[in-house]
């Protein structure tokens, strides 16, 4: 029996907007409102609340399955496979491959990517008919669909995809994958005409706006240049002889989903409404309009050092795209920042998917984040600063203009050096990197780096566009990499003024931004006197010190225990805090310091890398 929990609400009255308004600012005791407010890296404020009231500056985003598609293509998700379960086939022997992706397969994968590499660096090593052939021995890519992922721009791939189509006899007008192709060139329109000629239900073009994202651009940056990419497909198309409704069935675009859950959920739905503005703009019909959308979990916020904090990460992605509407959605394996992935990596990957369907539950609702204030209003907010983006791009000359202007990889990496700063201030977190590092973490064995072929790559090498991916957690495990060379730990003393509770919080501070760069501290103890503390730092061999107390307890005793610590061989005296004149402290960490500074520091006060 469904009882209805409404009665636990009655007789209390509704708030309104301006009297919770009024008990935030009592609270804030003076400070100002705005300290309240949240905003994403591009300026875009996500809170502190969202209401129903918020929603009148949002369009109606229509049913499931109905124009303008925000709610997602279809009108209910299939109970079964709600979305479709991508994995990534990229281990450079094709032999090998073929055997992995039909694991995968097996297991509960229902689409693949092969990611292609003729120099066997970052994919399947893919340069014939026949080692095609191998990679795909025994795929029913009339059932699971297989998506090419060229590392090089290359039609070559893309033939002989469809050469091995045809030799499978199947129903072509039941085939569905994609070719890869990402240049909106004559040659690039032509190769995608020919496919959809052959294979009408594939999707020959492939946006990967995600590589925006890898390269530390923002949620406006990655729908901008989507949108900038989509239109310049469109005119490639339709400017030799498809329709518009043909054009836009031949697109599909790639996104990617990041651990900040609402953020994302709220990216897809506004490339959704983005997609649909731009087809209607074009005379694609109304129930044509809809975005062939893909996720994939982001390499960049992945870490090769204790890389089970990447399960966290990846579990918030993955609930993220699921929730977004994603059509399809690949997990990275949690080993993806160490090289290539094994078959347990793998597993936990597709099997993360399987828990978000089979014990979440998430795939039983045709469109989760539906009507919610906050996903509605910042997917409209994302929405129209990513037009307003495109429309400047467009007045500029377009994606090809931006991008062979080197515009775009300015912005970007502007962007990722915005968003560097933040992880080294600790304003962002990264959990196992710059926020609570394990030392003597579990290790993970992964394959080897396979041996790169003699093969060149391609003359038309670079990607479209063409960024360098990064990973905000590599600074850090550069240094961490430096302490572990040394044949001993490298440690650091840990200072204490008054008792445990006096000084236990910035000792567990100083204790993770010392592990930050790879560097341990002694486990703090109370000593009864100044003199006492700097016997036991003798006693320890350390040469830096790490001052942690209260603040009263600083302005008393720290100038004299800096003194004694100096008299007892500490080449620095650090200070867990705020900077103040203090006398023979060299240097202050606190929550808002550069933690890659002061590890640099540290390694030089103790000598790694010298």
């Amino acid at each position: 029996m469904t009882q209805s929990i409404r009665p636990l609400a009655e007789g209390f009255a509704i708030p309104s907007d301006a009297e919770w308004r009024a008990l935030a600012n009592s609270a804030l005791k003076g400070a100002p409102f705005d300290a309240l407010v949240r905003k994403t890296p591009d300026g875009i404020a996500r809170g502190p609340l969202f209401t129903r009231a918020d929603l009148e500056d949002v369009c109606d985003p229509g049913a499931p399955g109905a124009a303008p598609f925000i709610r997602g293509a279809a009108s209910a998700r299939d109970p079964f496979l709600p979305w479709g379960v991508r994995q990534r086939a990229d281990l450079a022997d094709p032999a090998e491959a073929n055997a992995a992706l039909l694991d995968d397969l097996a297991g509960g994968a229902s689409e693949i990517t092969l990611a292609i590499d003729p120099t066997g660096r970052r994919g399947v090593n893919v340069r014939s008919s026949d080692e095609l052939a191998r990679a795909l021995d025994g795929v029913m890519a009339d059932l699971a669909p297989v998506c090419l992922a060229p590392v090089y721009e290359s039609h070559e791939a893309g033939a002989l995809f469809l050469n091995w189509l045809d030799a499978q006899g199947y129903d072509r007008a039941s085939v569905r994958g994609g070719l890869g192709l990402t240049v909106p060139d004559e040659s690039g329109a032509q190769a995608a005409l020919a496919a959809l000629a052959r294979y009408p239900a594939i999707k020959p073009v492939t946006i990967r706006a995600h590589g925006i994202y890898e390269a530390g651009g923002s949620d406006v940056q990655e729908l901008a240049f989507m949108c900038a990419a989509g239109a310049a497909w469109m005119r490639a198309l339709v400017d030799r002889g498809a329709t518009a409704d043909a054009a836009s069935g031949a697109l599909s675009v790639t996104l990617a989903a990041d651990a900040d859950v609402h953020l994302t959920i709220a990216k897809l739905r506004a490339a959704r409404r983005l997609w649909t503005r731009i087809m209607e703009a074009f005379g694609v019909s109304a129930q044509a309009r809809a975005l062939k959308l893909h996720a994939v979990t982001g390499a960049r916020m992945l870490s090769a050092r204790d890389p089970y904090t990447n399960l966290i990460r990846n579990a918030c992605a993955g609930l993220a795209a699921s929730a977004g509407g994603a059509d399809s959605v690949e997990v990275r394996p949690f080993t993806y920042a160490m090289g290539p992935s094994n078959r347990f990596a793998r597993r936990l990957a597709r099997n993360l998917q399987i828990l978000l369907m089979e014990e979440s539950h998430v795939g039983r609702t045709a469109d989760p984040a539906g009507g919610g204030y906050l996903h509605e209003t910042l997917a409209a907010r994302l929405a129209q600063a990513a037009w307003t983006r495109f429309q400047e791009i467009e007045a500029d000359g377009g994606a090809a203009a931006l991008i062979a202007s080197n515009r775009l990889a300015g912005d970007v990496q502007a962007m990722a050096e915005q968003r560097a700063a933040r992880y080294a201030r600790g304003a962002e977190s990264l959990i196992g990197v710059n926020a609570y590092p394990e030392l003597d973490a579990r290790k993970v064995e992964t394959p080897p780096l396979p041996d790169a072929t003699d093969a060149a790559a391609p003359d038309a090498a670079a990607p479209w566009p063409a960024l360098e991916p990064l990973r905000f957690a590599a600074p850090f495990e550069a240094l961490r990499a430096a302490a572990e060379a040394r044949p001993d730990r490298p440690t650091a003393f840990l200072a204490t003024l008054g008792a445990p509770s006096a000084f236990s919080a910035r000792s567990s501070f100083a204790v993770n931004r010392l592990a930050a760069a790879g560097v341990a501290a002694i486990p703090a103890e109370t000593h009864d006197s100044v003199a006492a503390c700097a016997d036991a730092f003798s006693a320890s061999g350390c040469k830096l010190a790490v001052i942690c107390g209260t603040d009263e307890a600083y302005e008393t005793d720290a100038a004299a225990l800096a003194a004694a610590l100096k008299a007892a061989g500490a080449r620095e005296v650090w200070l867990a805090g705020k900077p103040a004149e203090i006398a023979g402290v060299d240097h202050f960490i606190h929550m808002r310091s550069d933690a890659l500074k002061d590890g640099a520091r540290a390694h030089e006060v103790l000598g790694i890398g010298s």
